[in-house]
């Protein structure tokens, strides 16, 4: 034990905040009260204490720093009295020090080597810039929270942690300590009397578990003095304070890589206890379910870059990274020889850049393997055992950093796809993936050229449909008319009632203003175009009306209602393109319905890639084969099943799109066409277009055929292939017709279609001769 330790740094000397006296009266009161409960045997201990301190005078007193060695005796026996018995006093951390300060007197030997160690210092919080003012504020507040208990029974006051770190010279490593104070033996006494606090009001003192200017205003240190002893002990907190500081630095550090991955094997390296070590993380990142070592995110694993640098068959790593997934366990290279250069290539690759032993754990996030742990030394035979089993309680901090490296990974990728493609289906979302990673890798490969790839899919089957409203241009122009029609009939009642609130010579302006209108208006009867309508209405008629309203105020009435009405493109002026209108569009949510419905079913069939287009009416193209989906054996037996589902959604289509008007609606019909290509085709994504698109001249055909298809006409007729209740498939090849006979001849005797098929040839298109058709009609 050691005695009078007498030197307190400036920053720690509290002499001008509170009134200090070192007392053993404290303790002797406290002893006094145990004997008068105690029944074991420790009352004869405490009561022979007692006489010690009785028969010391200045034991009730108070004692001076410098005459604190005379007191040497009664010092061990407070040592005995408040330390564990089996405690050895070279290893036990414990000290007595002034009441409530850091100004220590006795201590055991292990205490005052470890504190006054030029390898310990006090783990300060990082925002401290003023060391000496933030002791002084700590202090602070552990006096007022005394006062508080004490006198108030107010405990809002949190204290601080306070703890040290000290480099163990003899293991290298840095070991965390906090001080436990204990003050049962400080008793705090004023000099004045007590003001009284309004203690249903605890804010005005304290706010945020701090005192406030207020609170110290009313008690002022200077009226307190505090005397007895502070007993002092440390708390080795390595491993909790090493879980705090991977814990802190995942919140903290997230979006500075480097400093985080610093921080997190520094708190692995304390959980070990090895000098001799590292650490490594390996996260198992994927694309389309295979295993993918990316350089930014696997840039944290010693194997991974040791690999690299040895350019070892990247293949075989693959190889056993998969072998190792379907069998996770504890893996230790106690000595990487040359064993390991013939069985396990990329183990020998550690050897190559200096480390002789290697061991993984795998790390597991929600019962799904995320990655390994890592754990390598420059040295052999390490207790790579032990290690582990140390650092396992900062494991699901690990799986969380690991989980973490997965998900932005995968919104690396995701976030790719979004900015150079579209929303895409799932079906085709592998092949995109694919084209992102390489893009990526390029990226970060450090090619400033990189120039994202193409999507493509070979030897596709094409399936397109068409569910067209028939003659809507012409309906539009109907509905036009017969608005331009109420239009003119407004303006001429509109006219009359003008110009009989107006003076002779105003009304013959507006006269002749309306013949012009009424000229101008009846051309767009033949136009079609609504659009040039409107603008005339805007940029003519409403600016007049505007000015006659405000020069002549006696036809205000009439030319208001008439300006409102146009401006507002009211009812009396658009209703029959209102209604036109509502129409298509009930028609084409019906059939969207329709095909949102489908969709499962279609999927059931085979995985394809199916995306309808919103025209007057609705488009479709569908694409299936081998390379939408190659982990799934694409047969002829799905071609028919997607061609017979889409003579049935061809025929509900026909049902729905009836279903979907009401007597009151503006009547609308529908034509149905399938197109029938004779082969496969290729497409790729359109990058800049932002869709699928048949890829080479060869397929171009398909879609030349799909443009012009829908107003072909019956060879030598002027009829139209497609017409209302009507399904037409447009083919080529006769062995396809048969084919779609045959289903023709099932759905007619499940009396979906008419009895009657007709064959018939097509007008050559441009570009495109010796098409073909079967009509057939929907019951």
């Amino acid at each position: 034990m050691k005695i009078g330790l007498g030197y307190v740094p400036e920053t720690h000397r509290m002499d001008e905040v509170i009134d200090t006296k070192i007392s053993f009266k404290p303790f002797i009161n406290y002893l006094e009260d145990r004997l008068k409960t105690e029944k074991t045997s420790k009352a004869r201990l405490y009561k022979l204490v007692l006489e010690e301190f009785y028969r010391d005078p200045a034991s009730i007193g108070y004692i001076k720093i410098e005459e604190i060695a005379q007191h040497a005796k009664l010092l061990e026996l407070i040592y005995t009295i408040l330390s564990p018995f089996t405690a050895d006093e070279k290893e036990y951390l414990w000290a007595l020090s002034a009441p409530a300060s850091k100004y220590l007197f006795y201590g055991t030997d292990a205490y005052v080597s470890l504190v006054e160690s030029e390898n310990s210092a006090e783990v300060e919080p990082k925002f401290i810039s003023d060391e000496r003012e933030h002791i002084k504020k700590r202090f602070m507040k552990f006096v007022y929270k005394m006062i508080l208990d004490k006198y108030y029974n107010l405990d809002s006051i949190r204290n601080e942690r306070i703890i040290y770190s000290h480099l163990d010279a003899g293991a290298g490593l840095t070991r965390y300590y906090e001080v436990k104070p204990d003050i049962r033996f400080v008793e705090i006494n004023y000099k004045k009397p007590l003001p009284v606090l309004n203690c249903d009001r605890p804010g005005m003192y304290i706010q945020h578990g701090q005192m406030t200017e207020h609170l110290e205003e009313l008690l002022p240190l200077a009226n307190f003095y505090l005397e007895g002893f502070t007993v002092i002990t440390l708390e080795d907190i390595t491993e909790d304070f090493a879980v705090e500081i991977i814990k802190k630095s995942l919140i903290t550090h997230a979006e500075d890589e480097g400093l985080l991955f610093e921080q997190v094997r520094y708190g692995l390296k304390l959980l070990g206890g090895c000098k001799d070590t590292e650490f490594g993380m390996l996260p198992f990142l994927s694309v389309n379910k295979k295993l993918v070592f990316d350089d930014v995110e696997c840039s944290r694993s010693v194997m991974i870059n040791a690999v690299r640098k040895s350019k070892t068959n990247m293949a075989a790593v693959y190889d056993s990274a998969g072998a190792y997934m379907r069998n996770p366990e504890m893996r230790i290279f106690p000595v990487i020889g040359e064993e390991e250069k013939i069985k396990d290539p990329h183990v020998y690759a550690l050897a190559e850049i200096g480390i002789r032993s290697y061991a993984v754990l795998p790390v597991f996030y929600n019962q799904t393997l995320v990655g390994v742990l890592e754990v390598y030394s420059r040295n052999e035979n390490v207790p790579y055992e032990q290690i582990l089993t140390r650092v396992n309680n900062a494991i699901p901090l690990i799986a969380q950093l690991l989980q973490n490296s997965i998900d932005q990974f995968d919104t690396k990728i995701t976030n790719i796809i979004q900015a150079k493609f579209t929303a895409l289906q799932p079906v085709v979302q592998w092949k995109f993936n694919e084209v992102a990673l390489d893009y990526y890798r390029e990226v970060h490969a450090g090619n400033s050229k990189a120039v994202i790839g193409t999507a493509s899919f070979h030897s596709v089957y094409p399936l397109y449909g068409m569910i067209d409203i028939r003659n809507s241009t012409i309906e539009r122009n109907h509905a036009l008319a017969r608005d331009i029609d109420n239009l003119l009939n407004l303006l001429h009642a509109e006219e009359k009632n003008i110009c009989d609130l107006l003076k002779d010579d105003s009304a013959e302006g507006v006269q002749s203003e309306f013949v012009k209108w009424h000229a101008a208006i009846s051309l767009f009867l033949n136009s079609g175009d609504s659009g040039l309508l409107n603008l005339f209405l805007q940029t003519e008629v409403i600016p007049y009306l505007r000015a006659l309203s405000n020069t002549n105020p006696e036809a205000n009435g009439p030319v208001s209602r008439l300006k409102v009405i146009l401006e507002q493109d009211g009812a009396e002026i658009s209703e029959n393109r209102g209604r036109l209108e509502f129409a298509m569009q009930k028609i084409n949510t019906a059939l969207n319905k329709l095909f949102a419905d489908e969709r499962k079913a279609l999927m059931n069939i085979y995985p394809c890639y199916f995306e309808t287009f919103r025209t007057d009416g609705v488009e479709y193209d569908l694409y299936a084969g081998q390379s939408i989906s190659p982990a799934d054996k694409f047969l002829p037996q799905h071609l028919e099943a997607f061609r017979i589902w889409q003579l049935r959604t061809m025929i509900k289509a026909t049902g729905v799109t009836k279903k979907a008007l009401h007597k009151k609606d503006w009547q609308l019909s529908t034509t149905q066409l399938i197109y029938v290509n004779p082969h496969p085709i290729n497409i790729s994504f359109r990058n800049d277009e932002r869709h699928f698109d048949v890829d080479g001249s060869y397929n171009i055909r398909y879609q030349i055929i799909k443009k012009r298809v829908d107003k072909v006409r019956i060879r030598d007729t002027s009829e139209r292939l497609t017409q209302p209740g009507k399904i037409a498939i447009v083919y080529y090849n006769d062995a396809d017709a048969g084919l779609y006979l045959q289903y023709i001849k099932t759905m007619q005797q499940e009396g979906l279609l008419d009895e009657q098929i007709e064959n018939v040839e097509l007008e050559d298109l441009q570009g495109v001769f010796g098409l073909k058709a079967i009509r057939v009609t929907v019951n």
